[in-house]
């Protein structure tokens, strides 16, 4: 098969992906529109098992009710099928969404759901199918390799720019939620363990879990400082310090030394972005001249 084949193929696979995640969002949820339930809150809150997968959030239990039946139901997230929370306490107000008729197949979220959260997947199967159809049909013509590096290339760097502006706007939003907030004692009272295999060699690293208790009365569980390479970094029944915010306890962050570098990867990103663009323009322009 050729390479422009190959080209082809992948640009239906992504269009087809985008075609699944859109008509799956239209059938599925479009009849019952995303809604927020005033009586959704969480009533219970589990200590998550060591082995749990930090992508999964904490095990909580929740109770909301059926809009289209009445019926009041308490229902358990599960390994990550139900949505993830990283902070929770009993009482907190949840949002929760499902297909009609089917409750237990629900989702749970800390902020309102929207379509664009919704729509991400087909969004970015589109733009991966453009760009692979960009370099596709600009790499026919004498020169046109430059063209598709310049189209393809700087149009991913606009994209991931994007993002990081989009990241740098919350972090913003989430420091002015927590500049002179209350700090108060935590604990550690779990280690989540994630595997990793490199060369047949298992690795592995944590994630702590920690509680804390608002000024306002509130028992918080969080997930807490990740990446620990050791057991033994942060052991069971540490005492940490956390500030919050009293608006929004699940907005909450570290005392020196967990708290080492929140920017760190975020300047990392955009470091590689600007370097990124720089590249693949050079590389366009030069192809072409």
């Amino acid at each position: 098969m050729s390479g422009n084949a190959w080209l082809l193929l992948l640009a239906a696979a992504f269009g087809a992906w985008a075609v699944v995640e859109a008509v799956w969002y239209a059938t599925r949820f479009t009849s019952d529109p995303v809604a927020r339930y005033a009586d959704s809150r969480i009533v219970r809150v589990d200590v998550p098992p060591p082995e749990t997968d930090q992508a999964h959030g904490l095990p909580v239990t929740v109770a909301f009710q059926d809009p289209s039946t009445g019926q009041e139901l308490t229902l358990r997230t599960a390994d990550g099928k139900n949505g993830a929370l990283y902070a929770a306490w009993e009482g907190r107000p949840v949002w929760v969404r499902f297909p009609s008729g089917e409750p237990s197949h629900f989702r749970v979220q800390g902020s309102p759901f929207s379509r664009g959260q919704e729509l991400a997947g087909a969004w970015w199967a589109a733009v991966l199918c453009a760009a692979v159809l960009l370099v596709r049909f600009t790499t026919v013509q004498h020169h046109s390799y430059g063209w598709a590096l310049l189209g393809f290339g700087d149009g991913l760097t606009v994209l991931v720019a994007c993002a990081c502006v989009s990241a740098i706007r919350w972090r913003g939003r989430r420091r002015a939620l927590l500049d002179g907030a209350p700090t108060v004692p935590a604990e550690v009272v779990c280690l989540m363990r994630e595997a990793h295999l490199n060369e047949e060699i298992t690795t592995y690293t944590y994630t702590a879990v920690i509680t804390f208790t608002t000024e306002e009365g509130l028992t918080v569980m969080a997930i807490g400082p990740g990446g620990l390479t050791h057991y033994d970094d942060l052991p069971l029944g540490t005492r940490l310090s956390v500030r919050y915010s009293p608006e929004n306890p699940a907005a909450f962050d570290f005392a020196t030394p967990c708290d080492s570098d929140p920017y760190g990867t975020l300047t990392a990103w955009i470091v590689g972005t600007i370097a990124w663009g720089a590249i693949v323009t050079s590389a366009g322009l030069h192809a072409l001249l």
